[in-house]
Formats: structure tokens, C-alpha cells, sequence
């Protein structure tokens, strides 16, 4: 029970995420300074948590997630946000969940299912509708490269999740970033209510959003978890016009729904 309750918050904290960063985007935060500042937060929240109970193994697992994932993932997936939006940058990059299909199977984790196939064809239709029928732009490559790198990133983490406590894996994973992209960063250039925003971003997206999806993982599995954060794409869809004053395209939410629907078919037992 507890397992699921943490995958259906990180959910909704992923949802929240999306809208906040293209705020903070808005506000002159770039990706790599929304990045630093994200796990900046996260880290100061989450250290008195952390046991650093861990073995030498499980640790270069959880820093290899950390430049996959939280690092090089959400960079991409920020930066299609930036070029495109939130509906298109969220409705490409949470494909992740079939490419972490293919990374769990590669390492063992998951075995393969037949109705992956089937999921995967809706995702893409989804994905077609919600772009227009005209992907183009960086914003596409962008979102293609936050799947791909978020889907081992997370493959990594079912491995990683039974080893560590959640805190402690979302702690390394910040104070492997946090210092890594403050060199690329320029905190200057951003407005005062931009650096609200990618604080805000920080607490909901990672040290809550990312804390509860690594627990949801050690409780549940990798599978359970990302059928969950199917329901992202829809959510962010919603919540985008809530902060950012959005226009909903009906074409982005058949598209989301798609997605959605293609995750979970994906993720069913045979």
C-alpha cells in the first residue's frame, strides 16, 4: 500500500514539476542553471535523512543514474521545454517508460512482455498528435534524448532501490549535480521570481517527487512504479495552464491520453 500511495505522489509531483520549470524558464533560468539550483535544494532537505548505508557497488549504480537521470535527462528534458513547451516536452519524454523496458530486460530486471508492442504503437500515435503530424525542431531531439537517458537512469534504479534508502540514493544523486552544473551555471542572469520557481521546483520534483518514486521502486518494482507516472503527461497538461496561463490544445490531450494509455497496456502482465 505504502508503495503505491509513493508512486501515485511522485506522479503528482512530476505533474507539478513540469509547469514550474517552464515558469522558472520564463523568469531567465536556463536548463543548466534550473538543474543546479534543483539539486541544491534537494540536498539541503534530504541530508538529514540519509543514513549512507550503502555498498561500493550500489553507489557507482546510483551516481550513473544520477548524470543519466536527474543530470543529462532532466537537462534534455528542460531544454524541450524551453524550445517547445510543456506539452510536447512532456508527451515525447515520458516514452522513457518504454526505453526503460528495454534497459531492465537488457540488465535483467524486468522480463519482456508481448503487450509492450501494443503500448508502444499507441504511445507514438500520441506522440504524432500532440506534435501536429510535424515534429520538428530541437525541441523533439530534446525530448528523445530525456526518454532515452531517464529510461536507464531508471532501469539503474530498480537495481539500486533495494540497497539504499530512498534519501540516501536521492542525496548522492544531488551531490553529484548540484556542484557539476553550478560550473556551467549563471545565477546572475536569473530573475529573483525565477529562482523561486526552480526552488519550488527542487522541492516538488526532486526531493519530493524523486525520493517517492525511488521508495515506490523498492516497494513495488520499476514496473508498478512507471504505470503510475503514465498519468503525467495528462496532469501536466492541466497544471501548465493553471501556472503558466497555457493554451490546452485538444490535440495535446488526445496525444497525453495516448501516451497514457500505451504506458499502462505496456506494463500489464500477460
Amino acid at each position: 500500500m505504502l508503495g503505491a500511495i509513493s508512486a501515485f505522489i511522485a506522479t503528482l509531483a512530476f505533474s507539478i514539476n513540469a509547469p514550474l520549470a517552464y515558469a522558472a524558464f520564463k523568469r531567465g533560468v536556463s536548463s543548466q542553471t534550473l538543474v543546479a539550483i534543483r539539486n541544491v535544494i534537494a540536498f539541503i532537505i534530504l541530508l538529514p535523512l540519509a543514513d549512507f548505508k550503502i555498498s561500493l557497488s550500489t553507489l557507482l549504480v546510483v551516481m550513473l543514474s544520477a548524470l543519466l537521470g536527474p543530470g543529462l535527462g532532466d537537462y534534455a528534458y528542460f531544454k524541450a521545454i524551453a524550445q517547445s513547451g510543456v506539452a510536447t516536452a512532456v508527451t515525447i519524454g515520458y516514452t522513457y517508460i518504454f526505453t526503460t523496458q528495454i534497459f531492465a530486460t537488457a540488465l535483467g530486471i524486468e522480463h519482456p512482455r508481448a503487450l509492450t508492442i501494443i503500448g508502444a504503437l499507441l504511445a507514438f500515435i500520441g506522440i504524432y498528435i500532440a506534435l501536429g503530424g510535424r515534429p520538428r525542431g530541437l525541441g523533439v531531439i530534446y525530448g528523445v534524448l530525456a526518454s532515452i537517458s531517464w529510461g536507464a537512469a531508471s532501469a539503474a534504479l530498480g537495481a539500486a532501490s533495494k540497497d539504499a534508502s530512498p534519501f540516501t540514493i536521492a542525496v548522492i544523486r544531488s551531490a553529484v549535480l548540484a556542484p557539476l552544473f553550478s560550473l556551467f551555471s549563471n545565477f546572475s542572469e536569473a530573475k529573483k521570481g525565477g529562482i523561486i520557481y526552480a526552488a519550488l521546483s527542487g522541492v516538488v520534483g526532486l526531493a519530493l517527487g524523486s525520493t517517492a518514486f525511488i521508495y515506490a521502486m523498492s516497494q513495488i518494482g520499476v514496473a508498478a512504479t512507471v504505470i503510475a507516472t503514465s498519468l503525467t503527461p495528462i496532469l501536466s497538461q492541466l497544471l501548465d495552464r493553471a501556472v503558466n496561463k497555457a493554451t490546452i490544445y485538444p490535440k495535446h490531450i488526445l496525444g497525453a491520453t495516448l501516451v497514457g494509455l500505451g504506458t499502462a497496456i505496456s506494463m500489464t502482465n500477460n
